[in-house]
């Protein structure tokens, strides 16, 4: 068999997301940077470590950004207070006025002020794993 054409059947996807939303529920309170080292790696390294052999590039893609996002989610909850959030997009060298967005709403996470208050690169300094890494380590020749 061609290793092409093996792919993550869609019960998989949906076991895989349902593992990580028992980690990330909506209404934690956590420090993000433990709960992703403890809770959310071992899940990521593994899933990715055994369908990462196919070609499932794009899968992967898709499927860190909704990680990401998830994360985002639960940071906003954890800081609960737009207080925070305000702090962060100050940090971060926010132009403009200060959003006025909900902290628990799923929506949220997918804002503008929600990356640019919470990078890419600060997942990076949280060490979380990312999918697309493991399938370059496995796949060097693909990119």
């Amino acid at each position: 068999m061609n290793c092409r054409s093996i792919r993550p059947s869609e019960k998989a996807l949906g076991k895989f997301k349902t593992r990580i939303k028992e980690v990330t529920t909506k209404n934690m309170t956590v420090d993000v940077e433990h709960h992703i080292k403890f809770e959310v790696n071992p899940i990521i390294r593994g899933w990715g470590n055994y369908f990462g052999i196919a070609a499932v590039k794009r899968v992967f893609e898709t499927l860190d950004a909704w990680i990401r996002r998830r994360l985002r989610m639960v940071q906003f909850r954890s800081w609960r207070k737009k207080k925070k959030l305000h702090k962060e997009l100050r940090r971060n060298n926010w132009k403009g006025p200060m959003p006025d967005i909900r902290m628990t709403k799923w929506r949220s996470s997918r804002s503008r002020p929600a990356h640019i208050a919470i990078p890419n690169e600060r997942f990076r300094q949280y060490r979380l794993v990312f999918l697309l890494d493991i399938y370059k380590n496995l796949h060097p020749q693909r990119g």
